[in-house]
């Protein structure tokens, strides 16, 4: 293998590895927004968790 192949070989490999990486980061940020989403979800469990609470509290007064 002569030189040039030898460096094409290698930006090759090289484009290869970027394209996996941006792939992968790619799916992160779907996880990431999933994760925000899901957040969100509890975050509306917890608010109506509280209002029950709080009628029931008033509910026994």
């Amino acid at each position: 293998m002569n030189r040039y192949n030898f460096l094409s070989a290698i930006s090759y490999q090289l484009s290869a590895i970027s394209y996996q990486l941006s792939a992968i980061s790619y799916q992160l940020s779907a996880i990431s927004y999933q994760l925000s989403a899901i957040s969100y979800q509890l975050s509306a469990i917890s608010y109506q968790l509280s209002a029950i609470s709080y009628q029931l509290s008033a509910a026994q007064s």
